[in-house]
């Protein structure tokens, strides 16, 4: 089940003071606001029923009134019970573990970051993506670093769609080719945290040739979403130096997995069957 108040608390460090308050309040008292109406809620804030609005949009809900549907669900349901986040990550990084208990607490913490995703990755925003692939003939690919692993897999994705893939490890070969972008191309840049100066450098030139562009980061404001026309975001595990890139890298390669399959399902029977006669060659191949 998707969890209302992991998305909350994934987005509230990044909202401005006034919706922070409304969040903040709601994560103390999360069954409060079920039993009032929304200037009720604001007052209890010290906020304002703009601001309420202001915040149902951030989540992606239709009004207060879906707002308290959503938080209703979690509230009354069975989830919050497991261990913390915190509580698994000093287990995990316990140096008396024996190697099974490590794979246990490894495989906790990594389904604990999954079902957050299912609260931070919006169902509406990877259809978005999914049409815009669909209706590309060419997709170029921006990253460097870890990201390097989850490009390589998305260009063979796509290439089995039928994709024009390009797609270099050399990120400056990435910002020329960012300035060559036509009308039936998109780019897809990848960088965890957003700030990687040259993955920006090309998506400022992809805009600039007046392509579209979509980025997979971490949740909330960062320069490379704020570039994007259709922005994914994965879950802030807050561990990202603790764990190195391993559990960016699962929740990264889950969402172009999904997108994978949301573009497959915008094809024609007939593409689809051009895809099948691609994947069988590749197995009888390989």
């Amino acid at each position: 089940m998707q969890s209302f108040l992991t998305l909350i608390e994934q987005i509230e460090k990044e909202l401005p003071a006034s919706e922070r308050k409304i969040a903040d309040y709601v994560l103390q008292n999360p069954s409060a606001p079920l039993f009032m109406t929304m200037t009720e809620l604001s007052a209890a804030a010290g906020s304002s029923p703009a601001i309420v609005v202001r915040l149902c949009k951030r989540l992606n809900v239709d009004g207060y009134s879906d707002f308290k549907i959503r938080l209703s669900r979690e509230v009354f349901s069975n989830e919050g019970k497991d261990e913390e986040p915190e509580q698994v990550m000093e287990n995990f990084y316990d140096s008396g573990l024996s190697t099974r208990d490590l794979i246990v607490q490894y495989i906790k913490f990594t389904s604990k970051n999954l079902s957050n995703l299912e609260s931070v990755l919006d169902p509406k925003t990877v259809d978005a993506a999914a049409e815009v692939i669909n209706k590309a003939k060419t997709v170029l690919l921006l990253g460097q670093g870890s990201a390097e692993v989850i490009l390589s897999d998305l260009q063979y994705k796509l290439a089995r769609l039928g994709k024009n893939v390009i797609y270099s490890k050399d990120v400056n070969l990435q910002i020329a080719q960012s300035y060559s972008l036509t009308d039936d191309m998109v780019a897809f840049g990848i960088s965890y945290f957003g700030e990687d100066q040259l993955v920006n450098q090309a998506a400022k030139a992809v805009k600039e040739s007046g392509g579209k562009l979509i980025t997979l980061t971490k949740i909330g404001h960062n320069h490379l979403s704020r570039l994007a026309d259709v922005k994914l975001q994965i879950p802030a595990s807050g561990y990202e130096f603790r764990t190195g890139s391993t559990l960016t890298r699962i929740l990264q390669i889950f969402v172009t997995d999904v997108l994978y399959s949301a573009v497959l399902g915008k094809m024609t029977e007939e593409e689809k069957t051009a895809v099948l006669r691609r994947w069988n060659f590749s197995v009888t191949h390989s």
